[in-house]
């Protein structure tokens, strides 16, 4: 088999196994891992979207729930044998496999060898372990993470905003949450719906209504709707005459 043919046989088959993995709601990942299997045994060599499909599906698979980032880890390590680097996807994957299975001290140490391998952490990868950083209580190691991504030449999303106004409310910390807020507009970042929903379940639960309220109206006049649990809080939260008012 020449080269040219050989490249294109992976590059269907990758394509093969991508619509295996993501063919029904359940991944179909035993499927994908005999085709895996049975490209090895051909001699045909894994390309680095065959391995993340792949390793995506060990870490969130419940076959795999005692070990699945331990089996996934296994892939990670072994693309290195294939003569494959890792990408922003295969290190934002693992990152995200870590923190959700509660393995902080493991993501962290992830994500501060991604440097060394000349690649470039990309804010998605910041925004994973900002929110886990939070939701471990590490309030001052997730602010410090967060300047750096501007110290990188990175630019905050919506979704880094999001998750950092968030984890400020949940801490009791309305001022810098509302400086926050101030300085994502100014920066040109557009608040989206869970912006909204965000800031005001987070004023509503600081007892400051009437910014809740402030924000509730500018939520409106952009043409975005408060979820239900938004809708719920407002109802439990004010008075009747408030509620008339709305």
């Amino acid at each position: 088999m020449n080269l040219g043919h050989k490249k294109m046989l992976l590059h269907t088959r990758t394509r093969v196994f991508s619509r295996y993995y993501y063919g029904t709601s359940a991944g179909r990942l035993q499927e994908a891992v005999k085709l895996f299997d049975s490209m090895m045994d051909r001699g045909l060599q894994p390309d680095v979207v065959s391995c993340n499909i792949l390793i995506d599906g060990y870490r969130k698979n419940r076959l795999y729930r005692d070990g699945r980032m331990k089996t996934a880890n296994n892939l990670f390590n072994e693309m290195q044998t294939f003569g494959l680097s890792p990408d922003n996807v295969t290190y934002g994957t693992m990152l995200d496999g870590y923190c959700k299975n509660g393995s902080i001290e493991k993501a962290i140490e992830l994500f501060e060898s991604v440097e060394n391998t000349g690649i470039l952490a990309n804010v998605q990868m910041y925004n994973i372990l900002i929110q886990r950083l939070f939701q471990a209580g590490k309030l001052e190691d997730a602010r410090k993470l967060f300047h750096k991504i501007p110290e990188k030449g990175l630019v905050p999303c919506v979704v880094t905003y999001n998750t950092m106004i968030n984890g400020l409310f949940r801490s009791k910390m309305l001022l810098e949450a509302n400086d926050l807020i101030i300085e994502m507009e100014k920066r040109g970042c557009v608040p989206d719906a869970i912006t909204y929903d965000t800031i005001i379940k987070g004023f509503l639960l600081g007892k400051e209504t009437d910014t809740a309220l402030q924000f509730l109206r500018e939520m409106r006049e952009r043409k975005f709707v408060p979820s239900n649990s938004v809708v719920s809080l407002l109802v439990s939260t004010l008075s009747t005459n408030q509620l008339k008012d709305l």
